[in-house]
């Protein structure tokens, strides 16, 4: 939690965080997008949170990914 607290994080990613630390081992560029389900540490239990976001992350995601694909199309790893 030092990293978390010295930025002011609010939320943290895990499974995004093992693709891209494994990309970087072997030299595979990487992009990822992800939607946010849960607050670090929040008020509620972890699976409680998760599932009452889940609606609004997965509407979420579908609105940002078509604009995200357009926006890198036609693009190389490095010019985004």
């Amino acid at each position: 939690h030092h990293h978390m607290s010295e930025n002011d994080a609010s939320v943290k990613d895990m499974e995004a965080a093992a693709i891209a630390w494994s990309c970087e081992l072997h030299k595979t560029p990487h992009f990822g997008v992800k939607v946010v389900t849960d607050i670090v540490d929040g008020d509620k239990p972890t699976q409680e949170e998760f599932l009452a976001n889940l609606g609004t992350a997965a509407k979420s995601l579908q609105e940002a990914l078509p604009k995200v694909v357009e926006f890198i199309c036609d693009k190389n790893h490095d010019e985004l």
